[in-house]
């Protein structure tokens, strides 16, 4: 009976011991194939940018100065240098500089004498119309037409009175002529009308009248030819007249584009003659200057593209800051939303102090980019702020510079970057999803689609079906997929 009892404990005692090795192991096998997550839960507020680059320290305003082509430089003040206001920048040499003026003003005076000529030539050319012309020699034509036609009237009537007289005489025998050898001569001849010919009208052998008929048939061919000559005149002083009209019209528009022309020439000679006054007044205060151009104000010499003794081109400058220095940040574009004007900026000048600064203005800006090796412009944003009192600074000190800000807006849903993921069906993260099966509770990984709003360096603004009390995979010993079984890292 001992022995049974003995035995039966020693059955139990290592039916214990067996599954306590197996849940050892078990729990080993888990820790070995279950995944350990750390979670935490949607949230809500802000996102916080970090920003930063390097700037230099520029002047507050910037002056260009463009030097005068044709002169001589006698100094010139050397970059960096300070100058007072009033004192030299430039000094030209005088010799030249009164070349210079002389030059400018013959041609201007010059410009003056062709203004005065083209103002002439603007008021046109007095002219008699060549229609005016010919309109008297078609008048004189006419009346010479009309005076042959009179004249040729004229004579026929002389001519028919004659005839009529000469052929009366005849029919009463006053010639001595018998009636009959009348009667004969007269019985075969056409009777006489104004527009037969005079050879037609009297005897043959009627001598004693043929000389004055000769005369009267002269007479009136005459006067017929005349006729014909001046008709032909008339018909040609009428075209001279038509020609001339036409003639007139063509000289006038030629004269008025001729006078539109010198009244333009007047406007671009007055315009040259402005600009060389203008010219004429600066050289004279420099001239006045004693051939100096000064500072205005208390300034910095920024940049001097002369040399003394060179001869000016046109294409030199001077350039001078003045007003105190301010600090230029230079900003990645990506940037350029998170700084505007109030903004809080952390510099540091050299291995100097962090200085806090307030952004003034915010800017987009052309430089050479030197990446392409072509100097093409690109575009480069910078902010501006003003120097801090007591901070000793010169043109061209670099300093780095930080920014810390917030979004403008609060977001209801802000998850850690770490848990956002992404694949082919778009943003998502995974939670801690738990079931209950007979072997007890098992937690299992779940996707959540989620849409991105904004992002910064560590977390995200999401929409989602989240909950506040999900809890959301932040990290993990191993990679997790969606269902894969997990356990929360203690």
């Amino acid at each position: 009976m001992l022995r049974k009892t003995k035995r039966r404990t020693w059955l139990l005692a290592g039916f214990l011991i067996i599954m306590s090795v197996c849940t050892v192991l078990s729990r080993a096998a888990a820790s070995v194939l279950v995944a350990q997550v750390r979670t935490e839960k949607p949230g809500r507020g802000k996102l916080s940018y970090s920003s930063g680059g390097n700037g230099t320290v520029v002047p507050v305003q910037e002056k260009t100065i463009f030097l005068w082509a044709g002169q001589q430089v006698e100094w010139a003040a050397e970059t960096g240098s300070a100058v007072k206001a009033g004192e030299c920048l430039i000094q030209f040499r005088m010799e030249y500089l009164q070349q210079t003026i002389a030059g400018k003003q013959a041609e201007l005076t010059q410009l003056e004498i062709q203004t005065q000529q083209q103002e002439i030539a603007a008021r046109g050319t007095a002219r008699v119309p060549s229609a005016e012309r010919a309109m008297e020699n078609l008048k004189d034509a006419q009346k010479k037409l009309e005076e042959a036609q009179a004249q040729e009237m004229k004579a026929r009537e002389e001519y028919d009175q004659f005839a009529g007289s000469t052929l009366t005489g005849v029919s009463d025998g006053r010639y001595g002529e018998t009636g009959e050898q009348s009667e004969g001569e007269t019985g075969g001849r056409n009777p006489v009308t104004s527009e037969g010919s005079p050879d037609d009208q009297l005897p043959a052998d009627s001598s004693g009248i043929s000389f004055r008929q000769e005369e009267l048939r002269s007479a009136f061919l005459q006067a017929q030819a005349d006729v014909e000559t001046a008709r032909q005149a008339a018909a040609q002083a009428q075209t001279d007249y038509q020609f001339a009209v036409k003639e007139d019209s063509a000289q006038n528009t030629n004269e008025a584009n001729a006078i539109q022309s010198a009244q333009l020439g007047v406007q671009s000679l007055n315009v040259q003659a402005g600009q060389i006054r203008r010219e004429l007044e600066e050289l004279t205060a420099y001239q006045n200057a004693g051939g100096k151009i000064c500072a205005e104000q208390d300034c910095t010499v920024l940049m001097s593209g002369v040399q003394t003794g060179a001869f000016t081109t046109g294409a030199e400058v001077m350039v001078t800051g003045s007003g105190g220095w301010k600090l230029k940040g230079l900003a990645d574009t990506k940037d350029k939303e998170k700084l505007k004007a109030g903004t809080e900026a952390e510099i540091r000048l050299g291995a100097g102090k962090k200085k806090t600064v307030k952004i003034e203005s915010v800017a987009a800006e052309r430089s050479e980019s030197t990446e392409s090796g072509a100097g093409s412009p690109s575009l480069q944003f910078c902010w501006y702020a003003r120097l801090p009192e007591n901070l000793a600074a010169e043109n061209g000190n670099t300093f780095t510079w930080e920014v810390d800000s917030t979004s403008a807006q609060e977001y209801e849903q802000i998850i850690p970057l770490s848990a956002l993921r992404e694949d082919t069906a778009g943003a998502y993260c995974l939670i801690l999803s738990e079931e209950k099966n007979m072997l007890g509770t098992v937690q299992t990984a779940k996707r959540v689609s989620v849409t991105v709003l904004e992002k910064d360096a560590q977390k995200a603004a999401v929409t989602s079906v989240l909950k506040e009390s999900d809890q959301i995979i932040v990290s993990s010993e191993k990679y997790v997929e969606e269902g894969d079984r997990i356990r929360i890292k203690e």
